[in-house]
């Protein structure tokens, strides 16, 4: 049985109020900010979230979220093997540049923002302050 080891609160308390920081910093550039970690189906915009794990895989992390008809679209395309169409190179476009967009952002804000390494999440971003 696979069991996840969570932090001690006080690491989990740091991370909770460095996501806070991360999103009042996105908010004050225009951004639209959801942190229900739990609901990314339903929001647009940067998605701030806290990992409570007690290792590598826990920390505060930024991801974009695109409209779900436009992912849809390209995942279409993907699996018919049309990754020339319209759908798939917009959704790739806007995924990779508003990645690479979020990480000089946070940057510029005081924050290290980097890829965070993880293969089921390629354009998920590690927050650290």
């Amino acid at each position: 049985m696979f069991r996840i080891i969570k932090a001690s609160e006080a690491e989990i308390a740091e991370r909770t109020d460095l996501a806070g920081k991360v999103t009042q910093a996105l908010i004050a550039t225009g951004f639209t900010v959801h942190q229900d970690m739990d609901q990314p189906a339903v929001a647009l915009g940067a998605l701030v979230g806290v990992d409570p794990a007690d290792d590598s895989g826990g920390g505060v992390f930024v991801q974009w979220l695109i409209d779900p008809s436009l992912s849809r679209a390209a995942a279409e395309s993907a699996q018919k093997g049309e990754i020339q169409s319209q759908a798939f190179r917009h959704f790739s476009f806007v995924t990779e540049h508003m990645y690479a967009t979020l990480i000089a952002i946070l940057g510029s804000a005081g924050f290290q923002a980097v890829d965070a390494d993880d293969d089921v999440s390629p354009y998920l971003i590690r927050v650290e302050g």
